[in-house]
């Protein structure tokens, strides 16, 4: 993926949305967690919940090379 785009904008905009990105991979953790704990979640919910983290936690990455 091409980054270039976004590392011509603005720092403030891109910290805004690296700290996004990083607040999604945060409360998605806690969100696993809570949803592991409570043992009500099925296993397609899990792995959603997991996939989403992954997909931030990609572009963050990206963003913040």
């Amino acid at each position: 993926m091409d980054t270039s785009s976004f590392h011509r904008l603005p720092e403030s905009v891109q910290r805004l949305v690296t700290d996004g990105l990083d607040s999604e991979v945060q409360s998605g953790l806690e969100r696993l967690d809570e949803a592991k704990k409570s043992g009500s979640t099925s296993d397609e919910q899990l792995a959603s919940i997991e996939g989403d983290i992954r997909h931030a936690a990609e572009l963050l990455g990206r963003y913040s090379a």
